[in-house]
């Protein structure tokens, strides 16, 4: 049992109201234990920044992001799920041509988020994409996603095992059965040992959803050049180095460029709590 030291402070009856709410006899028993819960959540690594992957393809129109599912753009479900799990700045990788994204979402004012853009003059895939926002990450560990993806993930028990596991890529994973474009991982404890960006193998695969944490050290990883994916120049060799981990995810999830993904994602959407 841990011994807990007796203190005495001295709070405003505003304050002491507010960690009064908390309380609910079972998950936050008593003041006392709101007030150790709060400073527990001020005091832990936290992910403050997402960065969306949404450079798009030219062949692409309209582009994914503004895919229509329950009403709302694609990428309007993605903000909501970003916000719910307290990340308000999201900076979204574009192509120059995506200008319709910038004019429909802004600065994020609708959205009660602070929305930043990284424009790419070329695709420069994946790795590229996140290389060229750097200076925006401002030293911190952040959030990446897909954005042509539709999820219900917790992004915050994936932040919350990210700093647990200490690696400096975490990977969201999902078992699907015979999904084969979407590559494979294989999985010891935790880490990931080996990372394919395709799979030849039929069966179960455990997949990748295209939802990261990485620490900032993860420039360090990034070859020289300025095209590059994550997938095929930076994974594989994190993972012979034992610095990839997976967090299992068993919610929905799906590929809005994949018409049948986009055909039941549409027709699940009452399931699907984003």
């Amino acid at each position: 049992m841990r011994t807990k030291a007796r203190l005495t402070i001295t709070l405003s009856q505003s304050v002491l109201n507010s960690v009064d709410t908390l309380v609910n006899g079972i998950t936050i028993r008593n003041r006392s234990h709101a007030i150790e819960t709060l400073l527990k959540r001020s005091l832990s690594p936290s992910i403050k920044t997402a960065l969306i992957l949404a450079g798009g393809n030219e062949e692409k129109n309209p582009h994914p992001g503004l895919t229509k599912i329950g009403g709302s753009y694609l990428l309007t479900h993605t903000l909501n799920v970003l916000k719910k799990h307290h990340i308000k700045r999201v900076i979204i990788s574009l192509h120059k041509t995506d200008t319709e994204i910038m004019r429909i979402f802004g600065k994020g004012e609708n959205y009660g988020l602070q929305i930043e853009y990284s424009i790419e003059e070329k695709h420069l895939g994946t790795g590229g994409a996140i290389k060229k926002a750097k200076s925006l990450f401002k030293n911190m560990p952040f959030l990446v996603i897909h954005g042509d993806i539709l999820t219900n993930m917790d992004l915050s028990n994936l932040c919350s095992f990210h700093f647990a596991e200490k690696s400096l890529a975490t990977i969201s994973v999902k078992p699907r059965l015979g999904e084969l474009k979407y590559g494979q991982v294989f999985i010891q404890g935790n880490k990931i040992i080996k990372f394919l960006e395709t799979s030849e193998n039929s069966g179960i695969s455990i997949i990748n959803t295209g939802a990261y944490v990485f620490n900032h050290k993860i420039f360090e990883f990034f070859p020289q050049k300025e095209i590059f994916d994550l997938e095929k120049d930076v994974f594989p060799s994190l993972a012979k180095q034992k610095q990839l981990s997976a967090s299992i995810f068993q919610g929905l999830w799906f590929d809005v460029t994949d018409e049948n993904s986009l055909k039941k994602a549409k027709n699940d959407w009452n399931k699907i709590q984003v």
